[in-house]
């Protein structure tokens, strides 16, 4: 059997008539300077927290704009020249040299 000081969850409490009569009443009104240091103190730290987001904010963008400019200068860098064509007998000359390094490889491994 539950004492009659305890609430439903098994914790101390007041007992449900007096939780009730709590409930009902009104809480008590904070007086003007609280309400006045609270907002002037949550200003002051909007103010802080906003301007090194700003500052953050604005070297993001640098760092984007940066990163975007040096990843297009190297695609356009990096492109292959069309004006070079690479003839057949070059191609054909590098697959015999492969073949034939290949070829020595296998000596010297003593395949």
């Amino acid at each position: 059997m539950e004492s009659k000081g305890s609430s439903e969850e098994g914790q101390e409490g007041l007992g449900p008539e007096l939780e009730r009569l709590l409930a009902m009443a009104p809480p008590p009104k904070a007086p003007a300077w609280f309400a006045s240091k609270t907002l002037g103190r949550l200003r002051q730290e909007k103010e802080k927290d906003l301007k090194p987001f700003a500052f953050r904010l604005k070297w993001r963008w640098v760092w984007a704009a940066g990163t975007a400019v040096l990843v297009g200068g190297w695609v356009l860098w990096n492109q292959p020249d069309p004006s070079v064509e690479i003839s057949n007998a070059a191609v054909f000359a590098a697959l015999d040299a492969l073949v034939e390094q290949e070829h020595e490889n296998r000596w010297w491994a003593g395949l």
